[in-house]
């Protein structure tokens, strides 16, 4: 086992030294976490535009000899925004080196790069199962708000998008714990995605009455839960560019239909709601292939982040709903006229 430490400093020894001469050795905004016994050996690439205090030359880059002029400070930098712990256990961090991704055949790379590569050793009082890791280095611009860390533990590999709303992640975690979190960020993704709350809202004014409701909710849930799943497998892949005008073309259909609620009967009006939950599916699957699948959990965390969905959906129906009979109960009734006699 400490052969294998060795070899682990020393093949990071060797990365760093080879960062400056070749292309990026981790795609940017990408990290690996490795555990090994009781230690963790990290690989990250981070955005230069997270960091203070470099850019003498003022070029928003970070140069070979700007890394080593400021090297004490931005290490120093880096380590207090990156943490690694295990459950309570904070660990002992034993090695951070950085050293600057260059690009070859980028002209620009000759006033630096734009991706620090991050190395680090963690280790822990026992083997890491709970291992969880949080930072705020992400860049202000929108491909860099975000870092995609796999972790890897025996056979177990586990992948996590970090974001500047959901700055750290805990790896390894029991079915249970990985359901609860996957509901939550379904509930999160419906609620705070404008699209699809107004597509809900469309198909729930439409008309009043329960069969009509529970009709086209369901065609929409069954709709959008075959693409998520498919999606989410690879079966089915759209890119985001092409769905994305599709869901907003989908809610311009609604409001339309709406326009004549007795134009189109209620089964060819399911209909047309499936084939949009078609593609509001597709969006969800964009949604949750940026958030990642536990690994060991991949069925878990789809299952649950499916549940969160309807669970939103059913908040956004019964506050519509309860706000609809609200503005009924307050409605003013007509008076009766009152008849004249002679």
């Amino acid at each position: 086992m400490r052969v294998c430490r060795t070899l682990a400093v020393a093949g990071i020894a060797l990365a760093t030294w080879a960062a400056p001469l070749h292309a990026h050795l981790m795609p940017a905004q990408s990290g690996t976490l490795n555990v090994r016994d009781r230690a963790v050996f990290g690989a990250l690439s981070i955005p230069v535009s997270a960091l203070r205090g470099f850019d003498d030359d003022g070029n928003t880059r970070l140069s070979v000899r700007e890394l080593q002029r400021h090297l004490v400070a931005l290490q120093a930098q880096v380590s207090s925004r990156l943490q690694l712990t295990n459950g309570t256990d904070p660990g002992t961090r034993d090695f951070l080196q950085l050293s600057v991704e260059l690009v070859e055949n980028d002209p620009a790379s000759a006033g630096g790069g734009t991706h620090l590569l991050v190395l680090v050793k963690h280790t822990f009082a026992s083997t890491p199962t709970q291992l969880a890791v949080r930072t705020d280095l992400f860049g202000p611009h929108g491909a860099e708000q975000q870092l995609a860390i796999k972790a890897m533990h025996d056979s177990i590999a586990e992948m996590a998008v970090l974001r500047a709303r959901h700055p750290d992640h805990q790896f390894f975690q029991r079915p249970a714990q990985v359901a609860a979190q996957y509901i939550a960020l379904g509930i999160e993704h419906i609620l705070t995605g404008v699209d699809h709350v107004l597509f809900v809202l469309t198909i729930i004014v439409a008309a009043a009455g329960w069969r009509y409701w529970l009709t086209v909710l369901t065609s929409f849930t069954v709709a959008h839960s075959i693409t998520l799943t498919l999606g989410m497998l690879n079966v089915v892949r759209i890119a985001p560019r092409i769905v994305e005008p599709l869901i907003f073309a989908s809610i311009v259909l609604m409001f339309a239909l709406n326009i004549n609620r007795k134009a189109t009967k209620l089964p060819i009006r399911a209909a047309i709601v499936f084939t949009c939950g078609l593609l509001h599916g597709l969006g969800f699957a964009s949604a949750m292939a940026d958030m990642g699948l536990h690994g060991t959990n991949t069925l878990v965390s789809l299952a649950a982040f499916n549940v969160g969905i309807e669970v939103g959906q059913a908040m956004i129906v019964a506050v519509t709903l309860l706000a609809i009979t609200a503005v009924r109960a307050h409605r003013p009734k007509p008076t009766a006229s009152l008849a004249v006699h002679s």
